[in-house]
């Protein structure tokens, strides 16, 4: 079914990162009055003459994906953090992904091999740990981040509209996200194409929607560094994966750790931070029983959970090295 998005959001959508529709909705009285009001209130909030011309003649656009927009009460609170929120955002897939605790793993497009099983351990543990991993769907990083997430636990977050053409490659990686049941987000309209323009607004996105930004590999200029930079001027927490100190692509990730970034050589301090904001799960409640060291037995008392059940979390948990066993058979983090 398709829905039809008035000319005026559509227009404002191409401007996202231009200005704040927030204040222009605040002394209109809100989007429904946005939408009716004659051009010479819209100009009375201080709009350019630029935009105001596309919000006058941008025509009404039928959409077979549903949206949101700015002044909703369903619009994600986390991008009203950002200094420009996207007036609008489409969604194609399992919106209830935007309730649940977000971690961003970004990097390079060209990464090494380490780069991309880092990657995909981080976004397995990350949805194991209950949360879920934002990225922005290009090769590399990226797409080993979507790949490497459980349970269709990710968020791609694309630099063009959601019916936009694109690689074969870009296409198999959606279809498998949206199969597992993960979510597809845009700020542009459907069939707007990507440009060089979109995909640095798109990292804003990126950041304001996770609890932390995890760069994995990024070169002098990758677009991970901007959406790094985006993530700590919205105080997210910044990680950063070391590497070899000679290698390409880890002079972005050292630079940031010299430069105060978490220097993220364990995963304990980044499932520490999920740990008070995933929902009451197994695993969530195993991780915080693990503060001290316990058997198996122990534990399951601690978290409230059956004894085979907590020895199924205990190998995943070793599987993954979050956790190590004692000699004497506890159980403690790493």
């Amino acid at each position: 079914m398709s829905i039809l998005v008035p000319g005026r959001w559509i227009a404002a959508s191409r401007w996202s990162d231009r200005f704040d529709l927030r204040p222009v909705l605040e002394q209109l009285g809100g989007p429904d009055a946005f939408l009716n009001a004659p051009l010479c209130d819209l100009k009375a909030t201080g709009l350019t003459d630029a935009a105001l011309r596309a919000l006058q003649t941008t025509p009404d656009v039928c959409s077979p994906f549903p949206w949101r927009h700015v002044g909703a009460a369903d619009y994600p609170a986390a991008l009203l953090d950002l200094k420009c929120p996207p007036p609008v955002i489409w969604l194609q897939g399992n919106a209830r992904r935007l309730s649940e605790p977000g971690v961003a793993v970004v990097g390079a497009r060209s990464c090494t091999a380490y780069g991309r099983r880092i990657s995909r351990h981080i976004a397995g543990a990350v949805s194991r740990a209950g949360g879920v991993v934002v990225s922005g769907a290009a090769r590399g990083i990226d797409a080993s981040a979507h790949y490497g997430s459980r349970e269709g636990r990710t968020i791609a977050v694309l630099g063009g509209g959601l019916s936009a053409s694109a690689s074969a490659t870009a296409r198999s990686l959606r279809t498998e996200l949206l199969d597992s049941g993960g979510l597809l987000l845009s700020e542009l309209p459907p069939t707007d194409p990507p440009t060089r323009w979109t995909f640095p607004r798109r990292n804003r996105i990126i950041a304001a929607l996770a609890r932390a930004c995890v760069v994995v590999e990024a070169g002098e200029k990758s677009g991970a560094l901007i959406t790094a930079r985006q993530a700590v001027d919205i105080g997210r927490r910044l990680f950063a994966v070391p590497g070899p100190m000679d290698a390409p692509a880890s002079v972005g990730p050292l630079r940031l750790i010299a430069a105060g970034a978490t220097c993220l050589n364990t995963l304990t301090p980044l499932l520490a931070l999920l740990q008070d904001a995933v929902p009451d799960t197994p695993t969530a409640r195993l991780r915080r029983a693990l503060r001290s060291p316990g058997s198996a037995a122990e534990l399951a008392r601690r978290a409230g959970l059956s004894l085979p059940g907590t020895m199924s979390a205990l190998v995943m948990l070793e599987l993954t090295h979050e956790i190590r066993r004692l000699p004497d058979q506890r159980y403690a983090l790493r």
